[in-house]
């Protein structure tokens, strides 16, 4: 088990995707269930915080009760929803964050960053992200001292993916072009 937290982001209404990407059925599976099946092979259920609908409580205790579910409104940015994770689930330790269309499903990249976490905060590093072929990907490692930062930005006109450009982020390398990938759009 790593000994880190994650954050899901999952409550969105998926408008370009032609309804809620969690409810998208890939290979048999709905994408949440999937997700939440995969992250529990690596995390304590306690460790793993969701971001849903508040219609959708009784459909995801069936995935496991013991996940932190947080109510957001679909309507809502991906940074109101992390906000809304990070005061439900203060981090104790760094926390990984993706989105739940993200297709992930490879331990050795949450290992490969997680090797790097100790390393990272010797260097003052505040985030990590993973890097294939050059580019940045997600899952996205955050460091716990982010959270009062995080909390403080407006979501309504910030993005936290050009906040943490002003950061200490670091990358790792990684052999998995999977962190590029989402399933953003009908038909992908």
């Amino acid at each position: 088990m790593l000994p880190e937290q994650v954050c899901l982001l999952a409550a969105g209404d998926g408008k370009r995707a032609g309804g809620p990407k969690a409810w998208r059925v890939v290979e048999g599976r709905a994408l949440l269930d999937r997700q939440i099946a995969f992250l529990l092979t690596l995390f304590k259920p306690d460790s793993i915080a969701v971001t849903i609908q508040e219609g959708w409580r009784e459909r995801v205790l069936k995935l496991h009760r013991d996940v932190v579910w947080v109510a957001e409104d679909p309507e809502s940015s991906p940074l109101s929803a992390l906000q809304s994770l990070l005061a439900a689930a203060p981090p104790k330790s760094w926390a990984f964050l993706y989105h739940v269309d993200m297709p992930l499903w490879e331990p050795g990249l949450f290992e490969a960053l997680d090797r790097r976490v100790a390393a990272a905060e010797e260097e003052g590093l505040e985030a990590l992200a993973p890097a294939n072929g050059g580019r940045k990907g997600h899952p996205v490692l955050l460091s716990p001292r982010l959270a009062p930062l995080l909390a403080a930005l407006d979501p309504a006109k910030d993005r936290l993916d050009f906040w943490l450009r002003s950061r200490k982020e670091g990358t790792v390398d990684v052999p998995y072009p999977s962190i590029h990938d989402n399933w953003n759009a009908v038909g992908s």
